[in-house]
């Protein structure tokens, strides 16, 4: 089961409002806001089965990446630069 940073797209706000409300998602509540076109959207992070559900209950949804190879990147990259290394010696 993987998860995904998306954009979901709908045509009213409480529809867009609903995703917290009845489906308990994870969302991001501060990038909610109604596009020029008259959509709204709003970003979060969903599994993929529920990218399948709402789909089909008429959401528009766009993956901008892959929030599990974003984390595995992190873990390393913070793994390769936190440490010290061994001969440090303190500059004070």
């Amino acid at each position: 089961m993987g998860h995904y940073i998306v954009r979901i797209h709908t045509d009213t706000w409480d529809r867009l409002r609903d995703l917290q409300r009845l489906y308990d998602l994870d969302v991001f509540g501060q990038t909610a806001k109604q596009l020029a076109d008259g959509l709204f959207e709003i970003q979060g992070v969903l599994p993929d089965e529920l990218i399948d559900y709402l789909s089909g209950k008429g959401y528009q949804i766009e993956i901008l990446a892959d929030a599990e190879k974003i984390e595995k990147e992190r873990v390393k990259d913070v793994s390769d630069n936190g440490s010290l290394p061994e001969d440090r010696s303190d500059p004070y």
